[in-house]
């Protein structure tokens, strides 16, 4: 697989610990065309480090900043942990609607709200998504290309998903995906 969903890391924790379905997209700065799209069925987790802040998550996913700040990898380099198969795709044009979708997704009410109003389309993309742990983590060279604000990287090296085991298992799966409004 060679696409990869840039996300901050917190987040990427609470996908991986299937503490989180859902994830939130109104688009980068950079993004194509000015937004979001979600173009990509499956894709690998690349876990970004900038603009995170305690402020922007629910107070759970707050404990983990620290955690994931010891962690981070060094300088140039960023490790692929995860895989994320999406299995629904809501353009959330109702705030009401979107936050009833708190309990699967770790971004604030605040967050929430901003995102939703940015820019003159207020909407935000929530792609429900099944998140697969890698067999082991996998190193790559932080390149220019893969920089900035996008939300999608292509990579220049294939990384194999073969052997990835699912972070929550099915029946939990279905059952979390159906309760989402």
């Amino acid at each position: 697989m060679r696409i990869a969903f840039k996300e901050w890391a917190v987040v990427c924790r609470a996908l991986a610990t299937g503490r989180q379905t859902v994830i939130l997209r109104k688009g980068g700065i950079v993004e194509e065309g000015g937004a979001f799209r979600p173009d990509h069925p499956e894709f690998l987790l690349f876990p970004t480090y900038s603009h995170q802040s305690p402020e922007d998550v629910l107070p759970e996913a707050r404990m983990s900043l620290d955690d994931l700040e010891t962690e981070q990898p060094p300088t140039g380099q960023v490790i692929i942990r995860h895989a994320a198969v999406v299995t629904e795709t809501r353009r959330m044009e109702h705030l009401t609607a979107l936050k009833a979708m708190r309990r699967e997704h770790v971004w604030s009410d605040e967050v929430v709200e901003e995102r939703f109003y940015r820019w003159r389309d207020h909407s935000v993309y929530a792609m429900i998504v099944r998140v697969f742990e890698l067999p082991s983590p996998v190193s790559l060279e932080l390149k220019e290309e893969y920089t900035g604000c996008k939300s999608w990287v292509h990579l220049e090296e294939d990384i194999s998903i073969e052997g990835a085991r699912p972070v929550i298992d099915e029946a939990e799966f279905v059952a979390r995906s159906s309760d989402i409004p």
